[in-house]
């Protein structure tokens, strides 16, 4: 075990509290539109904090470690490049504030009012494809992400096929939290434990940035092992990237077209754009929450580079023997390229600051996966079982809140069934931010357009 009982004790304390939020806020959700939009009762401050880290998970982190341990400094300033991007969109109120005005809950619902039924169905569809497919990885990489770092064993066992038992249980254990918090109070429970979380993550990246810049890590150790990439593949000039691996200029190019061509179009967390309590406050919560990636990018960029330091660097020869060895036990080479900052970090965060990281980990992966869950379900229902049952079944289509409330329930829990089978026997090839433009392309290829 990597952890010191110090380090449990923080990561217990704080799954703790959150579990007490998530009830105390069960008295609340009396209705369907509680359940799905939480009765559109948030502020701007509330939305600009949770929306945030929900839009931040595990598999989020572990990506841009995976991107910055390509890409060092490199990635991180074209990511500052688009920020003005991001809060000029927000700022100008760019599709979220129009949305809002409609009073509709997603954006299938806005294009049955801007368009029918029929492609409200279909966008439905379509979206439900490319997000649960999207999202079958998510437990798998958080759940890689807590065996390897806090070092629990491997037990393979054979009922057909042969699967980590270990792994698939911390898969599930974590998948029943977030399930169990959606179902308690739905997008009500799903914004008040996001908020809490988003507040620890924020404050616990602040300290952690400052941490290993003026503790842990010297800044010239490294720029020296920095500058150890291959010329071509800089992890410092951002002009000098042609050979860097997927994350060269064309990828920032396209996410800087796709802030604005495809803003909101995504339904993860289509909870939140539902959920303001008015336009204006849609708006503003969507510009406080572009603050976020101020704190956030110091501590995702130091980590990546110092696990590359510590890993390459002849200062850390000797501790870095336990991480090599880790590495190169991991059969699979793109599950290695994924694992490397994790195990890395293992090694040389020191106790407090090591649980620190492990319950900012827990609190992303719990607030990402409560979203989707209940964003993807519900879409389900609201897009595609609802609108056809409507044509089929005309005014009797009509169904008491018990029941409407017990069909989303249904469908969320399907959406974790898939997703938990998905992560268990899908052999992971592809880079997560790939992986995340492949699936994602299937329904944000066109529908930029239809919202515009």
């Amino acid at each position: 075990m990597n952890l010191h009982w110090i380090d449990w004790l923080i990561v217990v304390s704080l799954l703790g509290f959150i579990c007490i939020s998530a009830y105390m806020t069960k008295q609340y959700m009396r209705s369907v539109a509680d359940f799905l939009s939480a009765n559109r009762c948030a502020g701007k401050y509330l939305l600009g904090v949770a929306d945030g880290i929900a839009g931040l998970g595990a598999i989020s982190i572990v990506a841009r470690f995976e991107m910055h341990y390509k890409a060092g400094f490199t990635a991180a300033w074209w990511d500052m490049m688009l920020l003005p991007i991001g809060v000029i969109v927000a700022a100008t109120g760019w599709v979220q504030y129009r949305f809002r005005q409609t009073r509709a809950m997603t954006m299938a619902q806005f294009f049955e009012m801007r368009y029918s039924r029929s492609f409200r169905v279909y966008a439905g569809i379509m979206g439900c494809i490319s997000g649960i497919i999207n999202f079958g990885i998510f437990p798998a990489v958080g759940g890689r992400f807590f065996q390897y770092y806090c070092g629990f064993p491997e037990v393979i066992v054979d009922f057909g096929m042969k699967f980590d038992l270990v792994y698939a249980l911390i898969m599930a254990f974590l998948l029943g939290i977030s399930l169990t918090f959606t179902f308690l109070g739905g997008q009500i429970a799903v914004m008040v434990t996001d908020f809490f979380q988003g507040i620890f993550v924020n404050a616990v990246f602040a300290v952690m940035g400052i941490f290993l810049l003026l503790f842990l890590f010297d800044w010239s150790v490294i720029m020296e092992a920095a500058a150890m990439a291959p010329a071509d593949a800089s992890l410092i000039n951002p002009l000098n990237t042609s050979n860097t691996d997927n994350f060269n200029v064309n990828y920032f190019l396209i996410q800087a077209f796709g802030a604005v061509y495809v803003f909101m179009a995504w339904q993860g967390n289509q909870g939140y754009y539902g959920s303001a309590r008015s336009p204006h406050d849609a708006r503003m919560g969507r510009l406080i929450g572009q603050l976020r990636p101020i704190t956030q990018t110091l501590p995702l960029v130091l980590l990546p580079m110092c696990a590359w330091a510590f890993l390459h660097h002849a200062d850390f020869a000797a501790e870095a023997v336990g991480a090599h060895a880790a590495l190169d036990a991991i059969d699979s080479e793109q599950i290695r390229s994924q694992l490397t900052v994790t195990v890395a970090t293992a090694h040389f965060l020191p106790p407090v600051i090591a649980g620190l990281f492990a319950a900012v980990m827990l609190a992303a992966f719990i607030s990402t996966h409560d979203t989707y869950l209940h964003s993807w379900g519900s879409i389900f229902i609201q897009d595609v079982v609802m609108p056809v049952r409507q044509n089929v079944l005309g005014d009797s289509s009509v169904l008491k809140p018990e029941s409407h409330l017990k069909l989303l329930k249904t469908s969320i829990f399907g959406v974790a069934v898939f997703i938990f089978l998905f992560s268990l026997l899908f052999s992971q090839q592809q880079d997560i931010l790939m992986f995340f433009a492949l699936t994602g392309t299937i329904y944000l290829g066109w529908v930029g357009a239809a919202i515009i």
